[in-house]
């Protein structure tokens, strides 16, 4: 038996598909991405210190996070398999438990952050820096709960197609947050004037709004209310499952964090400018990002959904599809990014008062074009396979693209070369490239004979 080729009606059905589920979640994404670019921005009017010490503590508190945030992102593949498959009642018994999941897993961390400043210390940082960034990491806290809770929903809802909502709440919350960050920070409109602390609770605040929001319309909507009549006490067997595929998606998000946070570590060492320069860089990459991370999550519910109904070519065709929606957004992107870099760091800080790091986040910016691409092809093939309930693999792939090619040569291009920080973001591109190419070729060998469909389906993992 061979693969039937998808005809161009096929692909335009399924764009319009990918599109239709996935681009309010990339505007989720995006408005999420917004929200720390406003924290940033408004670092940055303090000053580079401020905005060094805040780019510490934030790294750290989102290694931590992206962890707990692969079981979040657990139930996705099975959830759409079993709505492809026609099994509604199963979404009912995975909600639930994708919740206690995820609360077993990012309740730790969370309060690992209490020791954010020995951590920040641990890792080479100034006192001062360490400080003040472990305090920010502290305020962020609560959001790391509630926050990984509106992921898991948003995965349920992403299931049934109810994505705008997750866009309306999304984008509700960047001015919230801009408002809420400018009064702490500065101490304006009665508020004290918190520092990095008020950028913290701020955080927190807006994540707790944003999950009761989305839980509420959960409970408004009759076909979403009815899974929350399923029992609620733990399933410890489909804990189990989803832990065993969830973990792997965290240390997969993990190694791929910590690298870059690693990074930002190296950035430290090397000077207060280049951390600076480093973060503005990332900032926009990031906020690209957002775009193939929303398709990625529109993939794997694609995916999964074609997984379930017993359908290979319909697989194969959602991945490629989003991998090329992903692609082409990236290649603009990129081009902005080559040619016209200075406005975009004049978004976030004065060249004429700190020309330093406005030159050297150009540079950054520059070489962030180049792998514009790789990352997005990894985001998107990583949820494809996320869609097949294959996460073990993704993480070995991770492991070596990650932290045995793209950390070392950025370490020996920085330090050992001379290179500096345009080391460290060439060793960081190289290492996101062969992580790519793995993670796709990973997925073209699994879906490569439409018979292997229900092994995929049930044993994959």
């Amino acid at each position: 038996m061979t693969a039937v080729k998808p005809t161009s009606g096929a692909w335009r059905a399924e764009a319009k598909a990918t599109l239709v589920l996935g681009l309010p979640l990339v505007g989720s994404q995006l408005a999420h991405i917004a929200q720390t670019s406003t924290d940033v921005l408004m670092m940055g009017w303090v000053g580079p210190e401020t905005l060094a010490a805040g780019s510490l503590g934030f790294n750290l508190w989102v290694t931590l996070f992206v962890f707990a945030m692969g079981v979040a992102y657990a139930a996705g593949g099975p959830m759409a398999q079993a709505r492809g498959a026609r099994r509604p009642g199963e979404i009912g018994y995975l909600l639930p438990q994708s919740l206690i999941a995820t609360t077993l897993v990012a309740l730790p961390l969370a309060l690992l952050l209490t020791q954010s400043e020995q951590l920040l210390l641990l890792f080479g940082q100034t006192p001062e820096n360490a400080a003040a960034g472990g305090l920010y990491a502290l305020t962020m806290a609560p959001s790391f709960l509630l926050a990984n809770w509106f992921i898991t929903l948003r995965g349920f809802m992403a299931t049934y197609g109810h994505t705008r909502i997750v866009l309306v709440v999304a984008v509700l919350s960047v001015p919230l947050n801009a408002v809420l960050v400018y009064a702490f920070l500065f101490g304006r409109f009665g508020a004290p004037e918190l520092g990095l602390v008020g950028v913290g609770l701020a955080t927190s605040l807006v994540s707790l709004l944003s999950f009761m929001a989305l839980a509420g319309y959960v409970v408004a909507v009759p076909k979403l209310r009815r899974h929350l009549w399923f029992p609620w006490r733990p399933d410890w067997e489909r804990i189990a499952m989803l832990l065993k595929l969830g973990l792997p998606i965290g240390t997969t998000l993990l190694l791929e964090v910590s690298c870059f946070s690693g990074a930002v570590m190296l950035m430290g060492i090397l000077s207060t400018e280049e951390l600076a320069a480093h973060q503005i860089a990332v900032q926009w990459a990031s906020m690209t990002f957002m775009v193939p991370m929303g398709l990625a999550q529109a993939a794997t519910v694609r995916v999964g959904y074609s997984i379930g109904a017993g359908d290979m070519t319909g697989a194969r065709l959602a991945a490629h599809v989003a991998l090329v929606l992903s692609g082409g957004f990236m290649l603009a992107a990129a081009l902005i990014f080559w040619f016209v870099p200075g406005p975009l760091v004049a978004v976030f800080i004065d060249g004429s008062t700190a020309p330093l790091v406005a030159s050297l986040a150009a540079t950054y910016l520059a070489i962030a074009a180049i792998f514009q691409l790789v990352d997005s092809t990894q985001a998107v093939g990583a949820g494809s396979l996320r869609g097949l309930k294959d996460t073990r693999w993704p993480m070995i792939i991770a492991a070596f693209g990650y932290w045995l090619v793209g950390f070392p040569i950025a370490a020996f291009l920085g330090f050992w070369v001379g290179w500096r920080g345009v080391g460290v973001w060439i060793g960081l591109a190289i290492g996101l490239a062969v992580t790519a190419a793995l993670i796709v070729g990973r997925f073209e060998v699994l879906t490569r004979k439409p018979l292997r469909i229900k092994e995929l389906a049930t044993e994959i993992g």
